[in-house]
């Protein structure tokens, strides 16, 4: 593997969908592109669940789901799944996290995994570490193996094989911080949500698009 280049409105859905359900483990899947090469590029992030990540059907579907949608836009696929353990320690990649990558990975060879560790998380809010998630890649019979992540310090130079797109993790930080300020992470729905009530847009257009994620009183 390459590397991953991730945009920033993919991180942030995965940071809302995780600070919607600071008591729940969540998940969903990484869109974007691969190259011949092996590198990926997501491009944006579908939640998935909240409380039923042991649930095949629900998975099944929304995997289902997501195919088909990748299939009507074309110029994506399904690169990877995200992964986030609800308790509050060293993340790993938990056996139920690697067999719903290991499914994911039948759409795409050279997926990916990001995981938030929750650890890292506060150590990213509070600047003391630029970034809080780790990358997984499948290294054959092996499984998946943990490549890079936000282990070095802010301003320090790394190792790390997924790279944020523009390389601006204090900006991701902060867009972070105002859209919690301004509670717009509850406006982020899951595909069991929408099982639940079908209203809700489980592929959230325009979550990051259409708010600059301002403070309330500031000016656009």
């Amino acid at each position: 593997m390459v590397g991953c280049t991730v945009d920033q409105g993919a991180l942030l859905k995965v940071l809302a969908h995780a600070a919607k359900y600071p008591a729940n483990g969540v998940n969903g899947v990484l869109i974007g592109s691969c190259s011949e090469g092996g590198s990926v590029e997501v491009h944006d992030a579908i939640p998935l669940c909240h409380t039923t990540l042991t649930l095949a059907p629900a998975l099944e579907i929304g995997l289902a789901q997501v195919e088909s949608y990748t299939n009507i836009v074309g110029s994506v696929q399904i690169v990877g799944y995200y992964h986030s353990d609800a308790r509050f320690g060293p993340g790993d990649l938990p056996p139920l996290g690697r067999k719903i990558a290991d499914k994911v990975s039948e759409h795409q060879p050279h997926a990916v995994v990001l995981l938030l560790d929750n650890k890292r998380l506060e150590s990213f809010c509070k600047a003391q570490a630029d970034n809080p998630f780790e990358l997984f890649n499948k290294d054959g019979s092996k499984g998946w193996k943990r490549v890079g992540g936000g282990a070095a310090a802010e301003g320090e130079a790394g190792s790390s094989k997924l790279q944020l797109k523009g390389d601006d993790w204090k900006k991701l930080r902060e867009e972070f911080f105002t859209m919690f300020k301004q509670l717009k992470h509850r406006t982020l729905h899951d595909f069991e949500e929408h099982l639940d009530d079908p209203s809700k847009d489980w592929l959230n257009k325009g979550f990051t698009a259409s708010s600059k994620f301002l403070l309330p009183g500031n000016a656009l």
